[in-house]
Order: structure tokens, then sequence, then C-alpha cells
């Protein structure tokens, strides 16, 4: 008997790396059984029917698959809000093909929506790939978070709000 399809969505998160602060968005999923906590998607790609995959992810690679922004240091501006592949270990033929399908669906929603503002790309891309939830860790960063699961347009305001507070942050650091 195959099981219920596991559910996809973004996943929001803020972190200072190397000095930059980075506001990024991943997609992630989750499942029933496993509560409310945010997974890993497939490394190879989402290719078994039956074993929790949506039809409609079926032979796309979404694993790695986001948008990886950072906030500039000399005018608090938003960069690097473009959909790209982070953290891809091994690919084969076949993977950067599910690869390039999976990018390519989600940048012609973008353009097709002529989405160029942050929070506009986030739910363009959410679209693209029939996406159904966002979802953010809550305080500070520990081995077993708190996890606020939300609508994809909670998802939307809450990423144009991250962003918002890095930026206030790295202008207020260049002042003092």
């Amino acid at each position: 008997m195959p099981k219920k399809d596991d559910e996809y969505g973004l996943l929001i998160d803020r972190v200072n790396e190397y000095g930059s602060e980075k506001v990024t968005v991943h997609v992630v999923r989750r499942r029933e059984e496993d509560g409310n906590v945010p997974l890993g998607c497939s490394g190879d790609g989402e290719l078994y029917a039956g074993y929790g995959c949506p039809k409609h992810l079926l032979g796309l690679v979404v694993d790695g698959l986001g948008m990886y922004g950072f906030i500039s240091d000399t005018d608090g501006a938003h960069i690097g809000g473009d959909v790209e592949f982070r953290s891809v270990f091994s690919s084969d033929e076949r993977k950067l093909g599910r690869m390039l399908k999976a990018i390519k669906r989600v940048n012609v929603r973008i353009e097709k929506d002529r989405s160029t503002e942050a929070g506009d790309k986030f739910i363009s891309f959410a679209k693209a790939l029939k996406l159904s939830f966002a979802v953010v860790r809550i305080g500070e960063r520990r081995r077993d978070p708190d996890w606020r699961f939300m609508s994809i347009e909670e998802g939307r305001n809450r990423y144009r709000q991250m962003i918002e507070e890095a930026s206030a942050e790295v202008l207020a650091r260049k002042v003092a």
C-alpha cells in the first residue's frame, strides 16, 4: 500500500556567515509521522511514486534548490535572491537533467509573474513547484529547535520581514 504523500515547502533561514548576514529560502518537506519538523529532500531527486513524493514533483531534484541572498555591507540592500542550487555533493548526467528541469520550472514562473522583489519571487517559487507551506526556526540555533509552520503567503511576509530586520541591523552596525 502506497504511503501518504509528503508535503513540500520552503524553509526561511537567517544566518551570519563569515561576517555577512544571509537570508535564505530552500525547499524542504514534512511528513505526518515525523511530526512538525522540516526534513531534507532526496539527494537523488524525487523519483518514486508511492514513497511520499507527490506526482507534480516526480522526476525533479529539489534538494538544495533555493534563493540564497545576503545583505550588502555597503547599503543594506538584499542581493543575490536568484534561484540556484547549493550544497550539491555529487551529480551525474541524469541528476543534472532533473535539476535543470526543476530550476527552469521555477524561473519560468518567476518570469511569467514578472517577479522582481524578493517576496514576490518567494510566491512564484512556491507556485511553480506547488509547495504548500513555509517554515521558520523559533529562537536560537540548537540541536532540537522549535519550528513555526505557516501558509505560503505568511511565509512571504516573514521572508520580507527577515530581510528588513537584517538590513536594519547591518546599517546600524555601519553607523556604530
